[in-house]
C-alpha cells in the first residue's frame, strides 16, 4: 500500500514544486518602467485643409536594468498647454538597459489649436513647455501609462 500512495503523491508533489519555482523565479524580475520620452523636433508633415500631421522626434531612455522590448506606443502631445497632436502605433525598439533609442512618429494634429499656435509659434524665441503621454505597450501585452515633461526650444520647431 505505501508504494501506491506514494505514486499518488508524486505527480501533486511535482507539481507543487513546480509552481512554487515559476512563482520564485517571477519574483526575481522587477516590474517594467516606462520609457522616458522627451520631444526633440516637432515638424509639420502634412498641413491642409483635411489633415494636418506632425512629425515628432523622440529620445526614448530605458530606466530599466534589462533590454525594454517596445512594440508599440500612443501619444498625445501638448504644447504651451495646448493639446496639439495625438496617434499612436507600432514602434518597434530594442532599448538596451539604461540606454536609449531615437524615434520619429506621426501624430495628427489638432486643427483648431495649431490654427492658433502658428501665430505665437512665429514670434517667439523662447523654449516651449510641452507634456507628452501616453502608453508603451512593452513585450507585445504589457500597456505601462507613460508622462513627461519638457520644454523644447524654437530651433525645435521647424518649418513652420
Amino acid at each position: 500500500m505505501t508504494p501506491n500512495l506514494q505514486m499518488r503523491r508524486s505527480p501533486l508533489s511535482g507539481v507543487l514544486i513546480a509552481t512554487l519555482v515559476l512563482s520564485g523565479c517571477a519574483g526575481l524580475t522587477d516590474p517594467w518602467q516606462a520609457p522616458e520620452v522627451v520631444v526633440t523636433s516637432i515638424v509639420p508633415q502634412q498641413i491642409g485643409l483635411e489633415r494636418q500631421t506632425l512629425s515628432i522626434g523622440l529620445r526614448l531612455r530605458n530606466p530599466n536594468d534589462r533590454t525594454l522590448p517596445i512594440k508599440a506606443m500612443s501619444y498625445q502631445l501638448s504644447l504651451q498647454g495646448v493639446e496639439l497632436a495625438a496617434g499612436g502605433g507600432k514602434l518597434e525598439r530594442q532599448i538596451p538597459a539604461f540606454g536609449e533609442a531615437e524615434a520619429e512618429v506621426s501624430l495628427d494634429a489638432n486643427a483648431a489649436a495649431l490654427a492658433r499656435m502658428l501665430p505665437s509659434l512665429a514670434l517667439s524665441d523662447g523654449p516651449w513647455s510641452y507634456r507628452i503621454a501616453g502608453t508603451a505597450t512593452v513585450a507585445g501585452v504589457i500597456p505601462i501609462p507613460y508622462r513627461y515633461t519638457g520644454t523644447i526650444d524654437p530651433s525645435g520647431i521647424r518649418g513652420w
